[in-house]
């Protein structure tokens, strides 16, 4: 190249390399000040152990951007040219995952594919249509709802002896008439002579998506003709298990408790505080890890009921508990964008969201408590260990390193309290397993898979 060339191309001016950098600087610091907001405001410093590689992330590119603009045009361009290129790349790969990922369909539209039923009432329009034909209903209230209802007194169970409304994920709304403590149970399986069955757990136990009598303890009532009740209750995590097994289960000393774990009681839903972390925050749920506390909840439901019901009337004046089903679309729909922003595919694949931070030792410190308690009436303890939909779209990390089951099975193994694994048990010698949730889609078990839960147990429970 002659000199008077190299003179003409040093003097070429590249305004967009300019433009995308101090734009990409400018992205950097947002990012900064956002992850700032999210960890030390949202969160109050409770999950830094998440914000700190964005903290990393942020910092390298403002460092690195400030270079780049310190360096000769045409070298910037060509550094612009390639990092954009690569966003481009990774978005389209994501778009990619994304069009063919399985679990990105809302149960809706895919019903409608489908050609199946589904009832798009919200569920304020389920309860009126309800409340118009006689039915005294009302919706379910999650103890998670309740956290700082009330300082002294902290429900476990729901409104008794009323027709209950839940969630819609397998076309038609969960309802069912709430036992004498306002839980999923019919209420004379309390009055039985000995109680064989007890299960503790989330919304997974309580029997989301299905009709009473499909969740896993009406399966265990059918296969074994044994009685058996259910104090699960959607979003409940260890401590607020320990606390129902303290309030309802000494009273009947059940032969047999299943605790029924579910990933969010330890690992966290991205961005979100998982049940244990929520849970030992609360001034009343912590004292349950004293010897001899209690509420007395079992001889308080008159009050109970009271509390509830002037809850359920604020939460209904603040259009907060009875969310509209189309609105729930609308949410869905966003979510999807948000997802794709946030390149969450790509993200989910490479574990770059995994959790590190788990309370082990108090997990470990609940369930001793739990498995004494339950000892000390002459029961049994067993630990049900339910997958999740991801683990089979997941085709990069291994069954015992999703979601940290190898750790969790550890703790419970060195406490020697009998596991059911149900992977280990049924999933894993499935030809369908997408076939055991609704609609194929990511949430709770459809009956067929609440069913197959419960024949597991009852196999590993005969073997002891």
């Amino acid at each position: 190249m002659s000199l008077t060339r190299k003179k003409n191309h040093e003097k070429i001016n590249y305004p967009f390399s300019k433009w995308v950098s101090w734009l990409f600087l400018a992205a950097s610091i947002i990012l900064l000040i956002y992850s700032y907001y999210r960890s030390e405001i949202v969160f109050q410093g409770a999950k830094d152990f998440i914000y700190f590689k964005y903290y990393l992330i942020s910092l390298f590119g403002i460092l690195f951007w400030i270079v780049i603009l310190r360096l000769s045009e045409s070298i910037r361009a060509n550094i612009v040219t390639l990092v954009v290129s690569l966003v481009i790349g990774i978005y389209i790969v994501e778009g990619s995952l994304t069009f063919y990922k399985v679990g990105q369909s809302n149960y809706q539209t895919v019903a409608a594919e489908l050609g199946a039923k589904y009832d798009l009432r919200s569920k304020s329009e389920v309860i009126e249509d309800l409340l118009a034909k006689g039915v005294d209903a009302v919706p379910a209230v999650r103890p998670r709802d309740v956290l700082k209802m009330d300082k002294k007194l902290l429900p476990l169970g729901g409104v008794s002896n009323k027709t209950t409304v839940g969630e819609n994920e397998n076309g038609s709304r969960m309802i069912y008439l709430s036992d004498r403590y306002g839980f999923n149970n019919p209420d004379s399986e309390w009055d039985a002579g000995e109680i064989r069955w007890l299960l503790t757990g989330d919304s997974f136990t309580e029997g989301v998506a299905v009709e009473p009598g499909q969740d896993i303890a009406g399966q265990l009532r059918i296969i074994t003709q044994d009685s058996a009740i259910n104090i699960g209750r959607s979003g409940n995590g260890p401590l607020m298990e320990l606390a129902e097994l303290t309030e309802y289960a000494e009273a009947i000393k059940p032969k047999i408790v299943l605790w029924i774990y579910y990933r969010n009681d330890l690992i966290s839903e991205k961005y979100q505080m998982n049940d244990l972390e929520r849970d030992k925050k609360n001034p009343i749920l912590i004292k349950y890890m004293e010897d001899g506390f209690s509420q007395n909840l079992i001889n308080r439901q008159k009050e109970i009921n009271i509390s509830l019901e002037k809850f359920i009337l604020l939460e209904k004046a603040q259009s907060k508990l009875l969310e509209d089903s189309k609105e729930n679309v609308t949410k869905q729909s966003q979510l999807f964008k948000n997802r794709w922003i946030r390149l969450h595919t790509i993200r989910s694949l490479i574990g770059f969201d995994d959790d590190i931070k788990v309370d082990y030792t108090l997990f470990s410190k609940i369930l001793t408590k739990a498995k004494l308690k339950v000892e000390s009436w002459g029961g049994k303890l067993y630990f049900v260990y339910l997958p999740e939909y991801g683990l089979y779209s997941n085709k990069v990390i291994s069954y015992d390193n999703f979601n940290k089951k190898a750790e969790v099975i550890e703790v419970v193994n060195g406490l020697d309290i009998p596991v059911v694994d149900v992977f280990q048990e049924i999933i894993k010698n499935q030809s369908d397993p997408f076939a055991l949730f609704p609609f194929r889609l990511p949430g709770h078990y459809n009956a067929d898979g609440y069913r197959e839960i419960a024949k597991a147990i009852v196999s590993v429970v005969n073997k002891y």
